[in-house]
């Protein structure tokens, strides 16, 4: 329907269908009713038959058909049942269908797509669209292990009760794996299941449980922690960590997913998330070149080309201006422009999520950046120290024209050391208003941040931090890079190396505001301290590294891998934190979820598998993206029992 809405109405030229859809499964069918029902002409083309791959399910296999869906809301039913209906609606709705061909490529030329489909004779057919929608799926592409004897094996099942009385070897872990495990043992089968890890954590409870109960009974022996090297005439060899096993097979079956189009999807022009052009490097570096610029101003570094000499030496200077109430420099006005960003980027975003939850994220974001990390330290707080005179209440209160002690309140420590410090000396205040400061920042990090977590889990990372605002923002349009995999939790880790680092880094600070270390330890405490944790955590880490990488890694670059807070948070959310996103029993596995969570969390396992997501087991910030974008609405945010209310 999105396609047809962009089409003018006219009518095709004969030759050209306005809307071409390649694939004639549920999906496609149901787009194909939707474009006719808005009006244009459509074709709908399949290399086999309609409904091809849902008829290729086991029989009697359960399908859950969504309640929503249209035209057929069934709720739980057969795969027979199901065929059988959408057979019915597509012989009633007289929808053009070819068959036999499959779609091979595309190229575009003036606004029409000529799309090439092979024959099962080997021609040639050109098809010509003015919009093609691909509905293929993902199950006519058989992921495949590649190794000795695979022909033999088959990587689906047909009839269980065909298998009644053999041995089957049954090689994968998911919910695809288990169900045909389960159906050849109740059918009489003797079913060995094989799979690389030690648990059956990407599986649906219900078809865990089926599982354990065959387990038990002895119709299914399992094979855990193996990988098959080898399929022989009449069994199976796999590497176990005790050796090399051999089990008997009389049939084997290798359900381990399948493979995305990619070779498609490129032919018919599409590019991947992860393909790169000679465009996107450019502008990637472009980008970075535009951070290290920006932050190099922000920061006040005399490096090129702001450094002595160099051709922007003058830019610095140029950008002080008195405002009366107080002189700003380069800093000011970076902290004008990013917060410009905040809002421009948080409008565009606000507009585009329809979900009053995302839009109340959107504008806290951009509220609080207005208001806590610009407005009140930048311009109230100065502008009620230069009111209140010279040796005044507030002026002391700030020990002199220091109104960015502020930020010690809405940037908590350990993301700023300067928090509990009130350095860089304490010449302009008493010994009282330095206590205060430091009592307030310790009230921040140590009292308000643990009553946060408890409520409201990493939220804060999400709902309020201005780093956050910038990757929810700007940084929004690279969230599906974030990296992914098994091994990439143990790189989050660098987190907490820079929490550690924070507190001795902070005592150092302390000390020598008090002057307790004039013996020249490490050369100078309070220049090492403010020189190197600021040079490496604020400046590279924080500012280049974090946002100059958002092309490449994804948006939440620093925040998942170096923020001392957010480790600090999820240590406390662990024990204190309440909030978990929960799953029902429908996921569809489109992995949707997944591909949005910005910090690269697996959503998709958590859901078909039904394991609540929290801190405990994830680096979740409970943004909420991964519950709106899920078509079946299948993810909530819930409390655990015994949360705040």
């Amino acid at each position: 329907s999105r396609a047809a809405a962009t089409l003018d109405g006219t009518a095709g030229d004969g030759e050209t269908v306005e809307v071409l859809v390649v694939g004639a499964g549920p999906a496609g069918v149901a787009a194909a009713l939707a474009v006719r029902e808005a009006g244009r002409s459509v074709l709908l083309v399949e290399r086999a038959e309609p409904f091809a791959t849902v008829d290729a399910f086991p029989k009697g296999k359960a399908i859950h058909a969504p309640e929503r869906a249209r035209p057929l809301p069934l709720g739980e039913t057969t795969k027979e049942r199901l065929v059988a209906d959408w057979r019915r609606v597509l012989a009633d709705s007289g929808l053009p269908v070819r068959t036999g061909l499959a779609v091979t490529g595309a190229r575009r030329r003036a606004g029409v797509f000529a799309v090439e489909a092979r024959r099962a004779d080997g021609t040639v057919e050109t098809l010509r669209a003015r919009r093609v929608i691909l509905a293929v799926g993902r199950r006519a592409s058989p992921r495949r292990l590649g190794i000795p004897g695979e022909a033999r094996a088959a990587h689906r099942l047909d009839d269980p009760a065909a298998l009644a009385g053999r041995e089957v070897v049954v090689v994968g872990g998911g919910d695809s794996a288990l169900e045909a495990a389960v159906a050849i043992a109740e059918a009489g089968g003797r079913v060995h299941l094989s799979y690389r890890k030690e648990a059956f954590t990407r599986a649906r409870p219900r078809n865990r449980a089926a599982l354990d109960r065959l387990v038990a009974a002895g119709a299914v022996t399992l094979h855990l922690r193996t990988r098959p090297v080898a399929i022989e005439a009449d069994a199976v060899l796999l590497d176990a960590p005790d050796g090399r096993r051999r089990v008997p097979a009389d049939a084997v079956l290798v359900l381990i997913g399948a493979e995305p189009p990619r070779a498609l999807l490129r032919a018919m022009g599409a590019r991947l998330a992860h393909d790169w052009t000679a465009g996107q490097v450019l502008g990637s570096l472009a980008f970075a070149a535009a951070v290290w610029l920006f932050y190099l101003l922000k920061h006040e570094k005399p490096w090129f080309p702001f450094g002595p000499g160099d051709p922007l030496a003058g830019l610095p200077a140029a950008l002080e201006v008195d405002l009366g109430f107080r002189t700003v420099g380069p800093a000011f006005w970076a902290t004008v422009t990013y917060s410009l960003l905040i809002a421009g980027f948080g409008l565009r975003a606000w507009r585009r999520h329809a979900d009053p939850v995302q839009r109340r994220r959107y504008l806290s974001l951009v509220g609080f950046q207005w208001v806590m990390l610009f407005g009140i330290p930048e311009l109230l707080a100065p502008a009620l120290i230069r009111l209140g005179g010279e040796g005044g209440l507030l002026w002391t209160l700030f020990g002199g024209e220091r109104g960015w002690k502020v930020y010690a309140l809405s940037v908590p420590w350990p993301l700023s050391v300067w928090s509990l410090v009130d350095a860089p000396g304490w010449a302009n205040g008493s010994v009282a208003v330095a206590l205060l400061w430091i009592a307030l920042g310790a009230l921040a990090a140590f009292v308000a941040i643990p009553l946060y977590v408890r409520r409201h889990g990493l939220r804060f990372c999400s709902y309020l931090c201005g780093c956050g605002g910038l990757a929810e923002t700007l940084g929004d349009a690279w969230r599906h890079l974030a990296p992914r995999g098994p091994g990439i939790g143990r790189a989050e880790n660098a987190g907490r190396v820079v929490l550690l680092a924070a507190v001795p880094v902070t005592a150092l600070l302390l000390a020598d505001a008090w002057g307790m270390l004039h013996s020249g330890f490490l050369v100078d405490a309070q220049v090492f301290a403010r020189h190197w944790y600021g040079l490496v955590v604020d400046f590279w880490l924080a500012s280049i590294v974090g946002v100059a990488f958002y092309p490449v890694l994804g948006n939440r670059v620093w925040c998942r891998f170096f923020c001392p807070l957010r480790a600090w948070m999820e240590l406390l959310s662990r024990r204190l934190g309440r909030l978990r996103i929960v799953a029902d029993d429908r996921c569809i596995g489109c992995a949707e979820c997944t591909r949005q969570c910005q910090m690269g969390i697996p959503v998709q396992v958590f859901a078909q598998s039904r394991t609540p997501l929290d801190n405990g087991n994830s680096a979740c910030i409970q943004c909420g993206i991964c519950i709106e974008v899920c078509p079946m609405d299948v993810l909530s945010l819930e409390r655990r029992p015994g949360g705040a209310a």
